[in-house]
């Protein structure tokens, strides 16, 4: 097996973009990497046969199984290096994408690019990114789960020359590359002497105009003093720096000067811990301090840059990517984030609370309240130190542990990801089973069930890891034809808080009202049998229920896709505290989420007003007229409740979009009449006004002109 990497030549000038994939590729070399030529050209009338055949020449060498390692972007657009890539795959290489600048983030202009960027990456076995930062932004945009990572950190600067001056304390500041407006601005307005290395025109009274120079003379005269200055022209660039490697950075280190860097930089940690430079807000910033600098503090940068620069110049950084890439294709076991049983506690991240209860089919159930940043969790043995399992998601709060002991001692701790690994920033306590009791029911639970063996376990042992111990768990079997009654009944018999009943199939509106009639807390809450909620979710309702003399309490509400978690429902109100019915119909209007799982109501409210049952949207139906009914409501942000339909393909919802127009316009008639007819009268304005509020939403979905009728009928109510 061979290992090749791409170098890209034919530039007309040096550019930084060639030097630092021919200054990569010469690092490879040293390693016994091949190179594989890249030329860069117009690729416009290129014909797909005259491209193939150009494949062909530059990766003739290459025999099945052996790894190219591509650095991108080439110059020669991405249809070009789409090609490249599956014309290796053809030969059964394996692809390494070096990512040495993203377009679709550098400039505005690109972003179109994005998504096929993200695809051609894709293709890739590993990748090679310049930040944990970029890191996660290619996870957040379809980067597939499962992809591995090397994390480059800072270009290397390797140069030829065998010593450089000692520089002194010249307050002056360096700036390589273009003052085009995007990576440094066309205008210096400061007192302060900018030496510019680039032969566009920076203007400003200031400004010495040095030149493009080659790579050794441009150590060499920045290496007489002075700081090197990163910087943005505008505010993409400034982002991108954010994930970004800045090549310059590098030669100013290489150079032996410390460095001025703008705030979030994906560098400044490495900078300031290693005492390379200081990260400022502004250029202003800037300049007042490099006025400031003592001759005392500069020699203390100058003595610690001195003591880091060998690395650039001898290529570590770039060697010790291409080593990690070279291993991590060719072993299963490695990762670019190793496992630490070091917690590094940070003040503003903890475990509120963590619960763990027996699940079906002797598993355990672990969840838990994590306060703080997280990327992910890991659940471990708390006597062995065992790993048991991994939540690779920050917003998670729920993992099943199949067929582990009952007894076991288990804790949870939280995890960023680092270049050190999996850096631990909070650790739980130690957690197990707890004893089974009864409760005093202040809270009921409903959870109408049907159908749901495959995912019920899931949202009953969610409901029961509250951190509100009075509540109630009342599961209505809606006459389920699967083994949903005997998970139901496996239930019954472990925990007390649990009650369950059993009716033929009528709907879950049905089962819900069934639910009502024996509910014996203060307070009732709905919860679908394939969904989640957050083990504090009925702690915080019914706190802000009390707490503010309201009839109902609301969370806002999270949908789980493939992807991850996004917002469902949330409104701009203030939190807990008394918001009245009114006020909260005009927040509801504009935003017609109609669930009514995501809150908490006084037990009296809804037996005097239960679900309505034989309608086709019957939260739609139900939400606005309970609403009218009530006094006043209080919301929390929190998105306490998880609306998932990742783990079913059809509902009731799904299947009504095939019915015909008239069918479709015919429910959505009796949604409002019935809120219309019922609802609370005193309130008949409010109602009818959110009637035509849902008609027009209709209209809009539904081009159908009986909609019109009934606008105008509703207007004459």
């Amino acid at each position: 097996m061979n290992v090749y990497i791409t170098k890209l030549n034919g530039m007309h000038y040096m550019s930084t973009e060639q030097y630092a994939q021919q200054m990569t590729a010469d690092i490879a070399h040293s390693l016994g990497i091949r190179e594989m030529g890249i030329y860069r050209y117009n690729t416009d009338g290129e014909s797909a046969e005259d491209r193939a055949r150009r494949f062909d020449g530059i990766i003739a060498g290459i025999s099945a199984g052996d790894i190219v390692i591509c650095q991108f972007p080439t110059g020669n657009g991405l249809e070009f290096e789409r090609a490249l890539v599956r014309h290796i795959k053809v030969y059964h290489g394996r692809i390494v994408i070096f990512i040495h600048d993203l377009e679709a983030v550098m400039n505005e202009n690109r972003r179109f690019l994005l998504s096929d960027t993200v695809g051609l990456y894709n293709e890739a076995e590993v990748l090679i990114v310049p930040s944990v930062a970029m890191r996660r932004f290619l996870m957040e945009h379809g980067v597939r789960v499962g992809m591995r990572y090397v994390v480059q950190e800072m270009w290397d600067y390797t140069m030829a020359l065998k010593s450089l001056d000692s520089g002194k304390l010249k307050k002056e500041l360096h700036f390589a590359g273009n003052p085009d407006g995007v990576r440094f601005p066309r205008i210096w307005a400061h007192e302060m002497p900018l030496k510019i290395y680039s032969n566009q025109d920076c203007q400003g009274n200031h400004v010495q105009k040095m030149g493009w120079l080659p790579p050794d003379r441009l150590l060499l005269e920045m290496s007489k003093g002075g700081f090197g200055l990163v910087w943005y022209g505008n505010e993409s660039w400034r982002q991108y720096l954010s994930m970004g490697n800045c090549f310059n950075l590098a030669a100013y280190l290489a150079a032996g000067i410390p460095v001025i860097v703008p705030r979030g930089i994906s560098n400044q940690c490495m900078i300031e811990q290693n005492h390379l430079g200081i990260a400022v807000d502004t250029l202003d910033e800037a300049v007042e301090t490099v006025k400031s600098m003592t001759e005392q503090d500069y020699q203390g940068y100058m003595t610690a840059v001195a003591g880091f620069a060998p690395l650039l110049r001898n290529g570590f950084f770039t060697k010790k990517c291409l080593v990690d890439v070279i291993q991590m294709s060719m072993r299963r076991d490695m990762h670019i984030y190793s496992e630490s049983n070091e917690v590094y506690a940070l003040p503003d991240c903890a475990f509120e609370y963590v619960c763990v209860n027996e699940s079906y089919e002797n598993n355990l159930a672990i969840s838990w309240i994590f306060r703080g940043e997280a990327e992910g969790y890991l659940v471990c043995n708390a006597d062995s130190g065992e790993l048991i399992g991994e939540a690779l998601h920050g917003l998670e709060h729920y993992l099943l542990l199949k067929n582990y002991p009952k007894e076991a001692r288990l804790v949870v701790k939280a995890y960023v990801r680092s270049m050190r690994g999996k850096m631990i920033v909070a650790q739980s306590s130690v957690a197990s089973v707890s004893e089974m009791r009864s409760v005093k029911a202040m809270v009921s639970l409903i959870m109408p069930a049907y159908n749901a063996e495959e995912y019920i376990a899931r949202s009953i042992d969610t409901a029961l890891a509250q951190s509100f111990a009075d509540m109630e768990l009342i599961i209505v079997n809606d006459g389920s034809t699967d083994n949903t009654q005997r998970i139901i009944d496996w239930y019954k018999e472990r925990y007390p808080q649990i009650r369950t009943f059993y009716q033929s199939n009528a709907g879950q509106a049905s089962a819900r009202n069934t639910g009502i009639r024996y509910a014996a807390g203060n307070y009732i809450g709905f919860m679908d049998n394939d969904d989640m909620i957050r083990p504090d979710m009925i702690e915080k309702l019914y706190e802000a229920a009390v707490k503010n003399d309201c009839d109902i309490s609301i969370s806002s509400v999270y949908q789980l896709v493939k992807e991850g978690y996004i917002e469902m429902t949330s409104y701009p109100l203030a939190e807990n505290v008394a918001i009245s019915v009114d006020d909260f119909f005009e927040q509801y209007m504009r935003n017609l989420s109609p669930v009514i799982w995501n809150k908490l109501y006084s037990a009296p409210l809804v037996k005097e007003h239960p679900c309505v049952v034989n309608v086709t949207y019957e939260d739609d139906s139900w939400t606005p007229y309970i609403l009218s009914y009530a006094r006043q409501v209080c919301y929390i942000n929190a998105h306490l409740y998880e609306y998932d339909r990742t783990i079913r393909n059809v509902t009731a919802i799904h299947a009504s979009w095939s019915k015909p127009m008239e069918e479709k316009f015919l429910d959505h008639k009796e949604i409002v009449m019935f809120f219309l007819k019922n609802g609370n009268q005193e309130r008949k304005l409010l109602l009818k006004r959110l009637a035509l509020v849902y008609v027009a939403a209709c209209m809009a979905a539904n081009p159908y002109p009986k909609y019109k009728e009934l606008r105008e009928e509703i207007e004459q109510i």
